[in-house]
């Protein structure tokens, strides 16, 4: 049944669950970006493991890996403000709002849809701008900088990408329901 008027949707079984994910991967982004904004603009650049791990404090205007950094401002905007707001609220009508699902689902998803959150909620807070701080590299060859949210996007992306083409057959995966 979809969106359950008898129920609250985080009180439906295995709701609680995808719930604290959600609010930890948040929660960590938080504390995370307030690390690195207080010791790293001190600090400047700190680098670890002959510069594998590098810290630099950023604020990221044009999304993931400057994607968007040439677009107007207005076009910015709407793509990272209200396309990124549309795709949260489609993630948390699905993870809170139907009575079948499944945890091999819902917690990849939870880790997607609380780093999106996350750099949603610092976008609004900071300007336009989220706070980036780690790359990771050998030499030359180094990733973008970016912060928790995105390891959580990313990893909870490749997870739910797994989970979706790996899924047994809907008779032998029993769903989570309501009684």
């Amino acid at each position: 049944m979809w969106l359950s008027q008898k129920m609250h949707p985080l009180r439906q079984n295995g709701g609680v669950l995808p719930a604290a994910f959600l609010l930890v991967v948040i929660c960590a982004d938080y504390y995370t970006k307030y690390l690195a904004e207080k010791f790293l603009t001190t600090a400047g650049d700190v680098t670890f493991f002959n510069s594998f791990l590098k810290f630099t404090l950023i604020q990221n205007y044009g999304g993931f890996l400057g994607i968007v950094n040439n677009f107007s401002e207005t076009s910015r905007f709407f793509f990272l403000n209200v396309c990124v707001a549309l795709l949260l609220l489609g993630c948390l009508l699905y993870l809170f709002g139907f009575n079948k699902r499944t945890f091999r689902h819902d917690i990849p998803l939870a880790f997607v849809t609380g780093g999106g959150a996350a750099n949603l909620l610092d976008r609004l807070l900071h300007n336009g701008g989220v706070t980036d701080f780690l790359s990771m590299g050998i030499g030359d060859f180094r990733t973008g900088i970016f912060n928790f949210a995105d390891v959580a996007i990313l990893g909870g992306s490749f997870i739910l990408g797994y989970t979706l083409f790996s899924s047994p057959s809907a008779e032998k995966q029993p769903p989570i329901t309501t009684p």
